[in-house]
């Protein structure tokens, strides 16, 4: 793959990053984003479902001593390769001149390298070996997702990305509850529940690449390749671009709280109402399937009253209040049965903001030959919470503890749910965007 090297004089007038040139043609056939959508549940599937469920079950047979400790180390690792990979990739993608596209590489090797790194877990029986295997597998899918995001700003109009974007969103759930299925019906099998997910990445990244009409770069669009290009593709002109800033904290700390459920709700309830980890997947498939009802209902009627009213803020911020209230009473629930039933609420609330932040963070894009990058940006958003959580939880959950020695999951959950209710009030701040 090479990249672009513009003429001397097309250099000076976008050394800023902010001039607006033609965006990419948007595809209007009916097939692209239902492909779109597959894939990006098939990396999700491959992302979520170690995180959900495998990983919980794989670290707890082969570091019993230890598991809560050797997790938080591998998905700590495994989410800074995440925060690295998508900007980065996006940025790449952005100006890759190979003569298969800009974004059809990354979706094709992210998701064979993404599956190499999974069966790597599979076969593995130390920690170290899961920890190299969950690195490359999270820095190879989300160079996978880096295209697809792309392919999102700059592909799909405006009046459909409400919709779009709510399908995008429950593949994220479809994925964690496919993943927790996956685990329940092969796992005796430590090699298939981590195989099978890489397998359907890439079946539906394939078929996406075959379909796209995906050109090189034009080298008279952005800046030549460089070192600091790459320093580049981790920020953006922050006070020129007081929308797009708001928006990516107020989505950095809504996901900082949802992401206590998503990396803890299995030891949740291994440790706090003593589920067997051999039984665990059970317990996961039901709770990831019962929030995924909500998520469906709230990211269809959210994304489409969005897209018909144009209206984006105050859909975010009620879905952000949803997730976050969920959290508190997950905190408070005294049986695994109203764990289940704050998960319905949250997952309405995620349907609606998932649904609606994705359109509303295209929207504020500030270069729209960037798209990559820029939305590479807002996932970092999603990802810096992955690695954050890891390194905080464990000391919230030792604040907490009960006389009896349990970890403190109240503790963990009532502040992850204040976060995410600070993150969505911060949106009413974005003046742009309705």
């Amino acid at each position: 793959m090479s990249f672009i090297k513009p003429e001397p004089e097309k250099i000076a007038l976008l050394a800023d990053g902010e001039t607006q040139l033609r965006p990419a043609n948007q595809d209007r056939r009916k097939a692209f984003p239902v492909l779109l959508v597959l894939a990006q549940f098939g990396f999700l599937l491959a992302l979520l479902a170690p995180v959900v469920v495998s990983l919980s079950i794989k670290v707890s047979i082969i570091d019993p001593v230890n598991t809560g400790g050797s997790l938080g180390l591998i998905l700590g690792v495994g989410s800074l390769m995440s925060v690295i990979a998508t900007p980065l990739f996006g940025n790449l993608s952005d100006r890759s001149r190979s003569r298969f596209g800009r974004r059809r590489p990354f979706l094709v090797g992210g998701a064979l390298l993404g599956t190499l790194g999974l069966i790597i877990i599979g076969v593995s029986d130390a920690v170290p070996g899961v920890l190299a295997g969950w690195a490359l597998t999270q820095l190879a899918m989300n160079a996978g997702q880096a295209a697809i995001n792309g392919l999102y700003a700059d592909r799909i109009p405006e009046h459909q990305r409400g919709r779009v974007g709510a399908f995008l969103g429950l593949a994220t759930n479809f994925g964690a509850v496919g993943g927790a299925a996956v685990a329940t019906a092969l796992s005796p099998n430590l090699l298939l529940i981590f195989l099978v997910p890489g397998l359907v990445a890439i079946a539906f990244a394939g078929i996406l690449a075959l379909y796209i009409k995906d050109a090189p770069a034009r080298p008279e669009v952005l800046r030549p390749f460089s070192v600091m290009e790459i320093v580049r593709s981790y920020g953006w002109p922050v006070r020129s671009n007081r929308d797009f800033t708001i928006n990516f904290i107020s989505r950095f700390l809504i996901w900082l709280g949802f992401s206590a459920l998503m990396t803890y709700q299995a030891l949740l309830f291994i440790q706090q109402f003593g589920i067997n980890p051999q039984n665990v997947a059970g317990y996961m498939l039901a709770a990831t399937a019962i929030s995924g009802a909500g998520t469906l209902l709230g990211s269809i009627g959210g994304g489409w009253i969005s897209d018909k009213v144009d209206r984006r803020k105050g859909f975010v911020l009620a879905g952000g209040l949803l997730i976050g209230v969920s959290l508190l009473l997950v905190g408070m629930a005294p049986t695994p049965e109203l764990v289940f039933a704050a998960g319905a609420l949250g997952g309405v609330g995620l349907g609606i903001y998932i649904a609606v932040d994705l359109a509303l963070a295209a929207r504020l894009v500030p270069d729209k030959n960037n798209t990559g990058r820029y939305m590479g940006i807002v996932t970092l958003a999603n990802n810096l919470p992955n690695v954050l959580t890891p390194l905080l939880a464990p000391l919230l959950l030792t604040a907490g503890a009960s006389a009896e020695g349990r970890p403190g999951f109240a503790l963990l959950f009532l502040v992850a749910g204040v976060i995410s209710i600070l993150g969505s009030v911060l949106v009413l701040a974005i003046r742009s965007v309705r």
